[in-house]
C-alpha cells in the first residue's frame, strides 16, 4: 500500500491516527521509564552481577507497529468495502423490489381503471335505459293527464256556466232587494229628517224663548240696578256736598239765593286732585270760599258702591 492512499485511509478514518499516535506515545514513555532505570546506582551486593539487556530497536517497534496498523486498516476497509457492497446489494434488491411492487401497482391500477370504466359503461347503459323507460312512462303518463286535464276542464265548464247563471240569478234578487232597501232606507232618512227638523225648530223656538226671557230679565235687572246706582250716585253727590258746606265759611255780606256749579276732580281715595268753578252767580268772594271748602273737605266720602265712584263729580252748591 503506498503512503498516499495510507493517508488517504487515514483521513476517511480519523480513529485510527488517534490510537497510532496514542500507540507512539506509550511507546516514547516505555523507552524513557527504560533509560532512568538504567541510570540509577545499583547496591554494592549487586554489583558483581552481570545484567543481559536486550537492546529494542525502536525504528523495527515502529515497523512492526506500522505493519499491524496497515493491516488493521486493510481489514477494516476490507470490512466497509463489504458493508458497502452489502448495502449496495440491498439497496439494488430493494429498489427491484419496489420497482417490481410499482409494477404490480401500476397493474393493479390498470386493471381497477377497466374495471371501473367498464363499471361506469355499464352504470350510463343502465342510467341509458333507466331514462328510456322513464321517458315512455312520463309520455305516457302526460297523456293520461292531459286526458284527466281535458275531463277536468270540461267538467269545470259545465260547473262554472251552471254557477254563473246562478250567480246572475242571485245578482238580480240582490240588486232587487237592494233598490227595495234603499227605497225602505230613504224613507226613513227622510221621516226622520223632517222629525229632526221639527225637534230643531221646536228647540230653535224654545232657545229663542228662553234667550228673550233672559234678556228682559236682565234688562229688568239692569234697569233695576240702573236705578239703585243712581239713587246711591245722587245720595254720593249729596254726601260730598254736605261735607264742602259742613267746611264753608259764608263770606259777610252774601246774598241770599246764590248757587254756583261746582266740578271737584279726585282720586279713588277721595282725595281732591282739582276744584273748577262755573254758572256762578255770585262776587270772587263768594267762588273763593267754595274753593276752599272744597279743598278742606279733602279727602271726600268714601262710594258707596265701587260702581257708583267717578272721579269727576258735579254738583251746584246753593248755600242754606
Amino acid at each position: 500500500m503506498s503512503t498516499q492512499g495510507l493517508w488517504h485511509d487515514i483521513r476517511k478514518n480519523p480513529i485510527v491516527l488517534v490510537i497510532a499516535v496514542l500507540l507512539h506515545v506509550v511507546l516514547i514513555a516505555l523507552l524513557s521509564i527504560n533509560l532512568i532505570n538504567n541510570e540509577v546506582p545499583q547496591p554494592a551486593a549487586q554489583k558483581k552481577a552481570t545484567i543481559k539487556a536486550v537492546i529494542v530497536d525502536a525504528s523495527e517497534f515502529d515497523a512492526e507497529k506500522e505493519k499491524k496498523k496497515r493491516a488493521e486498516l486493510e481489514k477494516q476497509q476490507q470490512k466497509i468495502a463489504a458493508d458497502k457492497q452489502r448495502k449496495l446489494e440491498e439497496a439494488k434488491k430493494r429498489k427491484q423490489q419496489e420497482a417490481k411492487k410499482r409494477e404490480l401497482a401500476e397493474q393493479e391500477k390498470k386493471k381497477q381503471q377497466a374495471k371501473a370504466q367498464q363499471r361506469e359503461a355499464e352504470k350510463k347503459q343502465a342510467a341509458l335505459e333507466k331514462r328510456k323507460a322513464e321517458e315512455a312512462k312520463r309520455v305516457e303518463e302526460a297523456r293520461r293527464q292531459a286526458a284527466i286535464e281535458k275531463q277536468r276542464k270540461e267538467a269545470e265548464a259545465k260547473q262554472q256556466a251552471e254557477l254563473e247563471k246562478q250567480r246572475k240569478e242571485a245578482e238580480v234578487k240582490r240588486q232587487a232587494e237592494l233598490k227595495r232597501q234603499a227605497e225602505a232606507a230613504k224613507q226613513k232618512r227622510l221621516a226622520e229628517e223632517a222629525e229632526a227638523r221639527r225637534k230643531q225648530e221646536e228647540a230653535d223656538l224654545k232657545s229663542r224663548l228662553e234667550e228673550e226671557e233672559r234678556r228682559e230679565e236682565e234688562a229688568r235687572q239692569q234697569a233695576e240696578y240702573s236705578r239703585m246706582l243712581d239713587s246711591l250716585r245722587r245720595q254720593y253727590v249729596k254726601l260730598i256736598e254736605q261735607k264742602v258746606e259742613r267746611n264753608w265759611l259764608r263770606p259777610p255780606g252774601l246774598k241770599s239765593n246764590v248757587s254756583c256749579e261746582v266740578i271737584v276732580t279726585q282720586t279713588i281715595m277721595g282725595d281732591v286732585t282739582s276744584v273748577s268753578l262755573r254758572n256762578c252767580e255770585a262776587d270772587s268772594t263768594f267762588q273763593q270760599s267754595i274753593e276752599r271748602a272744597v279743598w278742606k273737605a279733602s279727602p271726600l266720602p268714601p262710594a258707596p258702591n265701587p260702581d257708583v265712584y267717578d272721579r269727576e263729580i258735579h254738583f251746584t252748591f246753593r248755600p242754606s
